[in-house]
């Protein structure tokens, strides 16, 4: 389908004001960093507001939005398992896990705990992986932007990737964690209000919330639009006539959807961007509670367009696939909304992709310049690491802007980006903090021993997948590879989690002697005190600067 929207210059106008008004607060926020603290974690100043609106925004891009809508219209509430259910997951079990420790530590970046826990070489395998995985989040937002442009403008999906490239480096490299947290805040109002408007006019088009909930309808793929774990063969109707998950049965089924779930619920928890808004939190409380309301708004949010997308299949189940898995919300405003509320939703769907973009931008040129730079050069100073933060700005998001390029696609690139540190990064992140017998050779063999069993897992149930992708609905004849490929990886990702914990426990224990465990420390090198770890029900308070207090803190030794 291509743009005949009578008011096309209307949406471009309001796109344009909405970015001007972003390239402003980037200028203003710039005014306001001194310092590596000032650019990557806000001067640890943001409140219960500030840090829920950054949280919120930050992943509430165009994965959940315009990813999240087409994948809804093709497979119903199993599509969206990844997102928004599972980065509801993530942000509950960050808060109630995490939180706190890591906002005690004073942390700059996440690759500063495994720096500081497990040795250079683990930091440095982060650095790595956190950054190739936060490029992959980038190069998915940039897809949404471009082709938003190439409907409304008319012009090449690529030229649209690379305006929104250019507009995101402008003001991410001007005010860094300060800039993107005011402008997450200004994002998530205009989301929330443009997503609420475009559900309510599409509720009547779905017979209202009876329509809408009722159980007797499915998806593409013949599988009731809401279930949400596997469908059990014998519970598939005869309208219904596909079962499992994503029509895997059995083992691949259960796989498939663990995979689903802690590809973000789990995968996203050792990421950058999550810990930086964490990190910017001016105490921990506010660190973790934060993290609650975040979800909450996630996932009530974050289900209008997974609503609107199935709305959407009920009233046109013939749409072609390239327009199914990233356009469903473009043309439900055009075709449904009054042109004032068009332009409105289309700067909702800019700001979801900004705000997500912004985020993972700062947190991969964070990470080389804070970290990586220290590997290249021990001693180099604040300024000097800020200098480089700021110049792998551009850096990282050309290379996100090449990737992009390459794949064109939303929801696929995402969860991928997060099914990386999944099966590299969680295990030993969360051993860091709560097992204290993990050290640098089982961190660095679980991190191998995940990816190894990841690919080969993945060419293991390659050959199922293809055989499972062919002329998978109507319109789609013969072997749909891209998806079989994408079936494979997350069916393998479980597998690679297992072998990453398994190694990591062996390793560790067979190794205690040769290989002493670091003691858990904070940024400036004292021990880092687990008491009070849980996001709710802690004893004790804080001191005015988000620290446990001296007796709190004897305590803890004892």
């Amino acid at each position: 389908m291509d743009s005949t929207y009578e008011y096309s210059n209307w949406v471009l106008i309001g796109v344009v004001i909405y970015l001007a008004a972003m390239l402003y607060i980037g200028y203003l926020a710039s005014k306001r960093i001194e310092s590596n603290t000032d650019f990557l974690v806000a001067g640890r100043r943001l409140g219960l507001f500030f840090c829920t609106g950054t949280l919120f925004a930050t992943w509430f891009g165009s994965g959940t939005c315009m990813g999240g809508a087409g994948n809804a219209y093709l497979f119903g509430n199993q599509g969206v398992i990844f997102d928004p259910w599972g980065a509801a997951v993530c942000l509950i079990i960050a808060g109630f896990f995490f939180a706190r420790i890591m906002r005690r530590g004073r942390f700059l970046t996440l690759a500063d705990i495994f720096d500081i826990r497990y040795g250079r070489g683990m930091g440095m395998l982060s650095t790595a992986t956190i950054s190739v995985a936060e490029i992959g989040w980038v190069g998915a937002q940039l897809v949404g932007f471009g082709t938003i442009l190439h409907f409304f403008a008319g012009i090449p999906l690529w030229v649209g990737i690379v305006v929104a490239t250019l507009i995101l480096i402008v003001y991410t490299y001007l005010g860094g964690m300060w800039a993107v947290t005011l402008t997450d805040v200004v994002q998530m109002v205009i989301i929330v209000i443009g997503l609420v408007i475009m559900f309510f006019y599409m509720l009547p088009h779905a017979g209202g919330l009876e329509g809408l909930f009722t159980n007797d309808t499915h998806n593409v793929l013949g599988i009731n639009r809401w279930s949400f774990m596997p469908t059990p063969e014998a519970a598939a109707s005869p309208e219904m006539e596909n079962a499992g998950f994503f029509y895997y049965t059995g083992l691949k089924g259960w796989l498939y959807w663990f995979g689903a779930i802690s590809a973000i619920g789990l995968g996203s928890i050792p990421a950058q961007d999550l810990m930086q808004r964490m990190l910017s939190a001016k105490s921990e409380k506010v660190a973790s509670y934060s993290s609650y309301w975040a979800a909450l708004l996630y996932i009530t949010v974050g289900m209008l367009p997974v609503m609107i997308g199935m709305i959407y299949f009920h009233i046109n189940p013939d749409l072609g696939l390239e327009d199914a898995m990233n356009k469903i919300l473009i043309f439900t405003a055009v075709d449904y909304l009054p042109p004032i509320l068009t332009v409105i939703f289309v700067s909702a769907l800019v700001s979801a992709l900004m705000s997500s973009s912004d985020s993972a931008i700062l947190a991969t040129a964070s990470v080389i310049g804070n970290n990586g730079s220290k590997y290249v050069k021990k001693d180099i100073s604040e300024a000097q690491s800020l200098k480089i933060t700021r110049l792998f700005v551009p850096i990282v998001t050309c290379a996100a802007l090449v990737l992009a390029m390459y794949f064109q696609t939303i929801y696929n690139l995402m969860v991928i980006a997060w099914s990386i540190l999944l099966v590299g990064l969680f295990a030993p992140y969360a051993a860091a903090f709560f097992w204290k017998k993990a050290n640098q050779i089982g961190a660095i063999s679980s991190f191998f021993a995940g990816f190894t069993a990841w690919i080969a897992s993945y060419f293991y149930f390659l050959p199922d997948t293809m055989a499972a992708n062919v002329d998978v609905a109507p319109g789609i004849s013969g072997l749909h590879f891209d998806w079989a490929m994408w079936d494979a990886l997350y069916i393998a990702s479980p597998l690679g989690l297992l072998a990453s914990i398994v190694t990591l426990i062996v390793v560790s224990l067979a190794t205690q002697k040769t290989d002493v465990p670091k003691p858990l420390r904070d940024i400036t090198g004292d021990i880092l005190p687990t008491i009070n770890w849980r996001g709710i029900f802690t004893r004790g308070h804080e001191d005015h600067t988000g620290h446990l207090t001296a007796d709190e803190l004897m305590h803890d030794e004892r």
